[in-house]
């Protein structure tokens, strides 16, 4: 009877090797310049990654995506962030309607957690 290999869990692949071999060819980036942006000390965990392996130091690679002047979900993902998406105000939302005229008294209270509750 053959076995059933167990796919482990946690092991689906990642976009990461195909984005990170794409930027380096773009970038004419080495391995051993990849491994100095990303702050680790072998060149071979970028071999790794090169080779499939999903990232166990995602610190490892935020500091490449800023190395890179990239977005971390966009080198590790693939995922690009739109660039269209603007800061909305409160006057974006909102029309303003005047409701009275004359003085009004506006008490703000901060609200505290009781105790023992």
């Amino acid at each position: 009877m053959a076995k059933i290999k167990k796919k482990r869990q946690g092991t689906d692949e990642l976009p990461f090797a195909k984005n990170l071999k794409r930027i380096m060819d773009e970038r004419n980036l080495t391995v051993r310049a990849i491994a100095v942006m990303a702050g680790v000390k072998q060149p071979s965990v970028v071999m790794s990654w090169l080779s499939n392996a999903n990232p166990h130091d995602l610190k490892s690679v935020s500091r490449l995506a800023k190395a890179l002047n990239m977005n971390f979900k966009e080198l590790l993902l693939g995922e690009v962030e739109s660039e269209t998406v603007k800061a909305m105000s409160i006057a974006d939302l909102f029309d303003e309607k005047e409701m009275f005229e004359g003085i009004c008294k506006i008490n703000i209270q901060r609200l505290v957690p009781k105790k023992g509750k």
